[in-house]
């Protein structure tokens, strides 16, 4: 009984062993305890960019996309000329001829300008100003008096613009010219006085009602200096002003 319990146990252990060598053999050999490594959670390369690691990070970045050049206005653009029509009224001062007789009176203006980079410009004016006379007409036979004065002038002024890509725009300008001044008397009579060079400066400012088309406004100060007498004159000015082109 005691031999017959031993075979059965020596098989039972034969065939454990046996069922064992067999699985052991489809599965292959064990690795070694030095091979077994941790489970990886992702590429070595990721932690390096999380870490930043110079290369891989820059290699993952987007290449740089090329900013949109925004076209420049009409009145921005180099080359460009505008056209201008203004009414005014000016005052003038000082110990010359026609600050003795006249005071103050009405005029006009054409202003050319020609853009020489997107905020500065060269401008070109031609005044016709009038100035009254500060004693009445008297209207008599063989008396030439006083009627009034007429200022003709050219100038070229150099014109900066702050914000030229607005719709408002102030702008500064300073320059020289030359004035011809004649005495207008009542009976047609003229006689020319006080001709000469003379500096101008003033500030103003432009506002857009259309991309082609603005309302301008000045404020000028001129002086003159002829035959050793000094003149100065005053201006505000107010029109129009026409980009043309395409």
């Amino acid at each position: 009984m005691k031999r017959s319990r031993s075979v059965v146990v020596v098989g039972f252990a034969l065939g454990f062993a046996l069922v064992a060598g067999e699985a052991g053999a489809a599965i292959g050999p064990a690795a070694p305890t030095w091979l077994r490594l941790a489970p990886s959670t992702g590429p070595a390369w990721s932690a390096l960019a999380l870490e930043g690691g110079g290369g891989a990070t820059a290699a993952r970045q987007p290449a740089p996309v090329p900013r949109e050049t925004v076209p420049l206005l009409r009145r921005q653009r180099p080359n460009t000329i505008s056209l201008g029509l203004q009414g005014q009224y000016g005052i003038d001062r000082g110990n010359s001829r026609i600050a003795d007789g006249f005071d103050h009176g009405p005029g006009y203006a054409f202003r050319f300008r020609y853009m020489l980079s997107p905020s500065a410009a060269l401008g070109f004016s031609f005044e016709h100003q009038r100035y009254e006379s500060i004693q009445p007409a008297l209207n008599m036979q063989g008396d030439f008096a006083d009627s009034h004065v007429v200022v003709t002038t050219v100038s070229t002024e150099a014109m900066f613009f702050v914000h030229r890509e607005r719709e408002f725009n102030p702008y500064f300008l300073g320059g020289f010219g030359y004035a011809t001044p004649d005495v207008i008397f009542t009976e047609d009579q003229a006689s020319r006085v006080n001709e000469g060079l003379f500096a101008v400066a003033g500030a103003g400012f432009e506002r857009f009602i259309r991309a082609r088309f603005s309302f301008d406004m000045s404020l000028r100060a001129y002086a003159l200096v002829s035959n050793s007498e000094f003149t100065s004159m005053t201006q505000i000015s107010a029109g129009i002003h026409v980009y043309p082109g395409d």
